[in-house]
């Protein structure tokens, strides 16, 4: 049996999605529709926060639209079968001790829960400043010099380690 979730939470909290439905399993899933611009770690992060839920999948979906009540089947109200997923954000988690660090590193730079290994930096409140002391500790730690501009809109941990095993001292 499906858990059943105060709809009202969620809605409050991004009054911008249109509709939801979560799935549980051993890859638990959220099914959104948003007139917002919303990220796939600021829909997970919001549902830990509403519901508990550590949720691995987001799936941004047309043609979901809140009942009065409850949550909303995965299907798309034209037509009755599940609609097509625009976009998907699945959680990544560290491996391996380099990735692990790095994590580590980003979670208390930027003071939150997790940070998958596709996470961007942005997304989980980043700045330039906190660019500036990943590139100092990249510096202090493996002895890798990257350049301001070189960071860019992909700043990810997969991204960093790929660059610390590139670029590190023999």
């Amino acid at each position: 049996m499906a858990r059943q979730l105060d709809v009202s939470l969620f809605r409050t909290v991004c009054p911008d999605v249109l509709g939801a439905s979560f799935q549980e399993g051993p890859e638990p899933t959220v099914h959104i529709s948003t007139s917002g611009i919303r990220s796939g770690v600021e829909i997970r992060t919001a549902f830990r926060r509403c519901y508990g839920v550590d949720v691995r999948r987001v799936l941004f979906v047309d043609g979901l639209e809140w009942p009065g009540e409850g949550w909303c089947d995965h299907r798309d109200a034209t037509t009755g079968t599940p609609s097509e997923a625009r976009l998907e954000y699945v959680y990544a988690q560290p491996s391996g001790p380099l990735e692990q660090a790095l994590s580590e590193f980003w979670k208390e730079l930027l003071e939150v829960r997790d940070i998958g290994v596709s996470d961007e930096f942005w997304e989980h409140g980043g700045d330039s400043l906190g660019t500036v002391e990943t590139i100092e500790f990249l510096n202090q730690e493996y002895g890798v010099l990257i350049d301001f501009f070189e960071v860019g809109d992909k700043f990810t941990v997969a991204r960093l380690a790929g660059l610390v095993r590139e670029r590190s001292r023999p």
